[in-house]
């Protein structure tokens, strides 16, 4: 089998364990159009700080979301990958943030 195969299979599989939760999906359909704080996150998903930060902490440390910081503010987004951005979950969301 392929070697660059394999490896995609290996993502995907990676993948699909951080979208396991769906705390997580909703983090990524609320960031999906734009980078958003955890507060801004957290009011999104109707979660609190501590658990939406948890969720964004797994995430980013899956290379899934990447964050930068603006004074006392963190600002979380999808990174630019296209297998992720190609990413049924990310592609389709419903409008419930809008």
């Amino acid at each position: 089998m392929d070697e660059k195969l394999k490896a995609s299979a290996q993502k995907q599989a990676e993948l699909c364990k951080v979208f396991g939760n769906e705390q997580r999906i909703l983090i990524i359909w609320a960031l999906s159009e734009c980078e958003c704080t955890v507060s801004e996150v957290a009011e999104a998903i109707d979660s609190s700080l501590q658990n939406t930060s948890q969720h964004l902490n797994l995430m980013k440390d899956k290379g899934v979301l990447s964050s930068h910081r603006e004074g006392r503010e963190v600002y979380y987004r999808i990174v630019e990958d296209e297998f992720i951005q190609n990413c049924p979950l990310v592609k389709s969301h419903p409008s419930l943030f809008t």
